[in-house]
């Protein structure tokens, strides 16, 4: 009887010491306010925002800048790039994509966000629409302001319109954002 109580005994500590445990990795795992980080929003006047940047581009299409005290929040339509850590961001449309390749000639970007459906201008609702789902992969000519979007049927049509001067290639069968970042910076190295 005496053993059967110290079995309990010790199954109810070691039962305590696994869930303290699995609370201390929890609570060491979650990243602080301070662990945001460092980057700069340029704002469509060229003005440049440093500070610990929250990512939400993909949950809620804005970037909180976090700066002392001061937390501001910006949309979209509200910046033209944002650097946060190592990842760039652009602005086009009240959408953000993620810059994959920055060439001489040509930027591959990566969808990041669905714009919200309305955007105000002053009082006049403007709807706004882009093309594309998140993730999908556009590229852009640096002399022009539009995109094109790339899918695993288009790849070897628009490579072929936009690298006229030579042979950029990608395998279809593995349409990836590595492979067509390797076409892209080929074809922009032979421009």
């Amino acid at each position: 009887m005496a053993g059967n109580k110290t079995n309990k005994m010790k199954k109810s500590l070691t039962f305590i010491a696994f869930a303290l445990l699995l609370h201390t990795a929890t609570v060491y795992a979650q990243p602080s306010p301070s662990a945001d980080p460092t980057g700069q929003v340029v704002l469509p006047d060229n003005t440049i925002v440093s500070g610990n940047i929250k990512d939400n581009i993909r949950k809620k299409g804005e970037v909180i800048v976090l700066n002392g005290e001061q937390k501001t929040k910006y949309k979209a339509g509200d910046i033209s790039s944002v650097q946060i850590g190592s990842l760039q961001y652009i602005s086009l449309n009240y959408t953000f994509y993620e810059v994959i390749f920055a060439g001489k000639n040509l930027t591959l970007l990566r969808k990041a966000n669905e714009p919200a459906g309305i955007q105000y201008n002053g009082s006049d609702a403007v709807p706004i629409n882009s093309e594309g789902n998140i993730d999908d992969l556009f590229i852009k000519k640096n002399s022009d302001a539009s995109l094109q979007l790339i899918t695993k049927k288009n790849i070897k049509e628009v490579l072929g319109s936009v690298c006229s001067s030579c042979a950029a290639t990608v395998d279809a069968a593995k349409f990836d954002a590595g492979s067509v970042k390797k076409a892209v910076a080929g074809c922009d190295g032979c421009k």
